[in-house]
């Protein structure tokens, strides 16, 4: 065997040896993403209900003291897109509830039918759930009544999924043995799932949140979280798993004594209102001057009314075409009425993300986490690329950071996906210099044969002379050759 192939031989072999224990060591546990809508960061201190498995979560993983800074406005469609996306509101397009869009003439109210249609949920974030299925063929995700689940985004839908319908909803522990079936399942498990829970919100917006009502719906969510933290044992997935327990927004408490009233101040006929109650984006007729709306509302106590251009940059929401060019921002416990709509709950969200009782629950536990670690606080754009990195992926876009994040997870994991990258350069350049030695190896091998061939043949020349002696040389030394 020549010496380019042993060349081949021993320096290559040593890294098909290796590769296995390179995949091995950054083989990516599970990822499993749950929100308890309505979960408000303080109910694990000021309520007298039994907690033991979030604190479960706390006491064994990761967690935000005084919980997620979640993305204005508060409400629940906008957050839950930005906690899968990354995106602050006005970047994804989902700026409320209910919006209106100018592009298509067409206002959004949460049906079943516009929730699957990208033309409203494809307008600017990639969803985890894309981005795991995008750059891992044999990847695949799950969603159980995540918002946008049935939509084709970036042409892509959840491997499996079950879309958010009131009239047809499996109970609680169903969707946990929902979500455990597709993780388990022998042939085409999920490495990514997403379980939303409706709860404590439901209970928060009827009776507020600090009722009585609110304690019992908090030990309910308590044992069905216990329910599955024992399946994901049975199952072997614990081990195996990192789960992430959040919310997108809190509560507060909205008594009915401040009530502001917009049609004292504005007349009804003269403008249409989306996105209500706390908050309201407004849109003037034609035929009316914004100004006089600005000049009307500006008196009303307890109310902050800006202009689409004066809405400050650090809330933002200010540049996408579905908000509109007025924004009415009650202080917190006061709520909007008017001809408009007509109706008052005891608990509300929306208000300034600065709030902390707009503020939801941030905790998680895992191979890859660390155990009882803590910080203050986060904003909830930084869980995107949090999970991109818990599953080894890029990020796509985003309005998130890693800078606080990154100390929640165990050395193995922290740079995970630069490892893998890092491992990948080198075994190309490994590949390259290989490839250039072993052609400069070949190269000098055929030199040298070239060389023996001629140096062979030179040596047969001088024996054929030697067996003819009377033949004369060209030059000679002695004196008989010298002419006289």
């Amino acid at each position: 065997m020549s010496l380019c192939i042993y060349s081949i031989v021993y320096i290559i072999i040593p890294f098909l040896y290796c590769f296995p224990i390179i995949l091995a060591d950054l083989t990516f546990p599970n990822l499993l993403l749950v929100s308890f809508d309505g979960f408000r960061w303080d109910y694990m201190t000021h309520s007298n209900a039994t907690l033991n498995n979030f604190k479960w979560f706390i006491e064994n993983g990761v967690s935000a003291r005084r919980g997620l800074q979640n993305a204005f406005i508060t409400k629940t469609f906008p957050n839950h897109i930005t906690l899968v996306t990354g995106m602050y509101e006005e970047s994804h397009g989902i700026v409320g509830n209910i919006m209106y869009d100018p592009l298509y003439n067409d206002t959004f109210y949460g049906s079943i039918d516009q929730i699957r249609d990208p033309k409203w949920m494809d307008d600017g974030g990639e969803p985890i759930w894309v981005t795991n299925q995008k750059q891992n063929t044999k990847a695949r995700s799950g969603c159980v009544y995540w918002v946008g689940d049935g939509a084709s985004i970036k042409g892509f839908k959840p491997y499996r999924y079950l879309e958010f319908n009131k009239n047809h909803l499996l109970n609680f522990t169903s969707r946990i043995d929902k979500i455990i079936e597709w993780f388990t399942d022998p042939s085409y498990p999920i490495n990514l799932g997403l379980l939303y829970f409706e709860e404590p919100d439901h209970t928060g917006h009827l009776f507020g949140p600090d009722s009585p009502e609110i304690d019992k719906q908090l030990t309910v969510l308590n044992n069905d979280l216990g329910y599955l933290i024992r399946r994901l044992n049975n199952t072997g997935l614990l081990p195996k798993t990192n789960v992430i327990i959040t919310s997108d927004h809190g509560m507060a408490f909205t008594p009915a004594d401040k009530i502001i009233n917009l049609d004292l101040y504005i007349t009804p006929s003269k403008y249409q209102i989306f996105q209500r109650n706390p908050i309201g984006n407004i849109l003037p007729n034609k035929d009316v001057p914004i100004e006089q709306f600005v000049k009307n509302l500006s008196s009303v106590s307890h109310l902050h009314v800006f202009l689409k251009e004066d809405i400050p940059e650090s809330a933002h929401y200010k540049h996408n075409r579905r908000i509109q060019p007025l924004l009415l921002v009650p202080d917190e416990g006061y709520t909007l009425n008017s001809s408009h709509y007509s109706y008052h709950r005891q608990g509300e969200h929306g208000y300034n993300n600065s709030l902390l009782d707009m503020h939801p629950i941030f905790m998680a536990s895992g191979p890859s986490l660390k155990k009882n670690f803590s910080v203050d606080m986060f904003e909830n754009v930084d869980l995107y690329p949090l999970m991109c990195t818990l599953l080894g992926l890029k990020p796509s876009p985003n309005n998130g950071s890693m800078k606080t994040v990154q100390a929640f997870l165990i050395p193995k994991y922290s740079s995970s996906f630069t490892t893998f990258i890092t491992y990948i350069l080198i075994l190309s350049l490994t590949a390259t210099l290989v490839g250039i030695y072993t052609v400069a190896s070949c190269r000098q091998q055929r030199m040298k044969h070239k060389h023996m061939s001629f140096y062979t043949s030179g040596i047969k020349f001088l024996v054929a002379s030697s067996v003819h002696p009377t033949q004369t040389s060209l030059l000679s030394d002695s004196d008989d050759d010298v002419i006289p």
